[in-house]
């Protein structure tokens, strides 16, 4: 049931439906593209939008860090994803702290400002930065994935401040870039010590209540041969004929498929939220000339795998060996392997801030579900690294990453009302 302080909050929110839209269509005009290893952030997009947020953050008197993250000096660790040498400049982190009034539990919430690349401009009937409103939905990169999160986290702390409430537990508000390539915004922000007793990460989840996701790995495998005429007939391998790496290779990768039917139906891969771990090639590079032997091919994989998970390595690169044993060329020539890989991360469904989460969102009338992701979120840090309980809950993800990427401005209002109720409830109201 809902309190007196409550109805009013949603009540302004509902009021002003026309700033909660503003405030999204204007973080989409920022066009906050992550950009790839080797690059670096376009012009001072990320930081206009920072800038927008510590604006609106001091108006209601947060206290506001902001820094530019060196990469090289973030703590590395087995399945932190640190990139050491990826340029972050222009990209900086906002962290706004309100100290509350000493009796109710800390809360943080936590979004991203990256968003991936538009594509296929052509096929987009909006434009990509511009936050255009039609048809009650606002259109663009990063609508649901995840600008309406940080629209709806923020409209929400400052219809709670409109409304005269103290919050009596501590609110922190973290925005991040660099979630879409590598989490490193999020744990620069656990490795300075920001802190909470529970956190949200509204990212989109169709208002159900995540719990859980899976970890992220990606490698490269080098399949070698020999060069030689394509066109003459070769000898023997051991009397120094020509090898066909692509050849070799297609065995290696239909190993990478047993090992995918494996991890399917093992008992050890089972999770009550989560599909079985997974590995699929996703590139291939191999060949200099047509009428060239190719002598070597680069297969690039992705795999995800359930948060139990161990020795995933270790299983990769013996599926790798085994296959290669079979073989006389890969026996004495064998295949390399490179690797990296991000933790995955889950919370137990008896954490008081996943009831808390339920119970906001059932009083805006909706019955959601404990979900886990095939994916991975900032909220990897937050609980493994920083020991916080963590769950998400946003808006519809069928739209995210695709072309005419929109949050339906229903869905918006609902999850600043969720938002809302979730923050007053867990810090509690003076």
């Amino acid at each position: 049931m809902l309190s007196e302080k409550e109805k009013k909050v949603l009540q302004l929110i509902d009021e002003n439906r026309g700033e909660v839209v503003r405030c999204l269509s204007k973080l989409i005009s920022f066009k906050t593209v992550s950009p790839p290893l080797g690059g670096k952030a376009e012009d001072d997009e990320y930081i206009k939008l920072q800038d927008f947020v510590c604006k609106f953050l001091e108006g209601m008197n947060f206290d506001i860090d902001s820094w530019e993250i060196d990469a090289s000096k973030l703590k590395s660790f087995p399945g932190s994803g640190v990139r050491p040498d990826k340029d972050l400049s222009n990209m900086p982190v906002v962290v706004g702290k309100l100290k509350g009034g000493g009796q109710g539990k800390s809360l943080l919430l936590n979004g991203h400002i990256d968003v991936v690349p538009a594509t296929q401009i052509d096929s987009w009937t909006h434009d990509p930065f511009k936050g255009e409103v039609a048809d009650n939905k606002i259109f663009g990169r990063g609508a649901c994935d995840m600008k309406g999160g940080v629209a709806a986290m923020l409209e929400a702390v400052k219809f709670i401040h409109a409304a005269g409430i103290k919050l009596n537990g501590d609110l922190t508000v973290e925005t991040v870039p660099e979630e879409e390539s590598s989490e490193m915004g999020t744990l620069a922000c656990c490795q300075k010590g920001y802190t909470a007793d529970a956190a949200i990460i509204p990212e989109p989840t169709n208002m159900d209540v995540l719990v859980a996701m899976r970890g992220g790995t990606g490698g490269e495998i080098t399949v070698y041969g020999r060069a030689g005429h394509a066109e003459m007939t070769q000898p023997h391998w051991r009397e120094g004929g020509a090898v066909n790496a692509i050849s070799k290779a297609v065995k290696i990768l239909q190993g990478l498929e047993e090992l995918k039917e494996d991890w399917r139906t093992r008992p050890d891969k089972k999770h009550k939220f989560l599909d079985p771990d997974t590995i699929t090639p996703t590139m291939i590079k191999g060949g200099e000339w047509s009428v060239t032997y190719p002598e070597k091919v680069e297969i690039t994989f992705d795999a995800m795998f359930i948060p139990k998970t161990e020795k995933l390595w270790e299983e990769i690169e013996e599926k790798i060996k085994s296959v290669a044993a079979t073989d006389s060329w890969m026996k004495e020539h064998p295949p390399t392997l490179k690797t990296g890989w991000v933790y995955g991360t889950e919370i137990s469904e008896d954490e008081p801030i996943v009831k808390a989460g339920i119970e906001a969102v059932k009083e805006l009338g909706i019955e959601p579900k404990l979900v886990g992701w095939g994916t991975l979120s900032d909220a990897i840090h937050l609980v493994n690294y920083s020991k916080i309980p963590t769950i998400s809950i946003g808006l519809n993800n069928s739209r995210i990453h695709g072309n005419n990427e929109y949050a339906d401005i229903d869905e918006l209002m609902t999850l600043t009302k969720v938002l809302a109720l979730a923050i007053m409830r867990w810090c509690g109201c003076e």
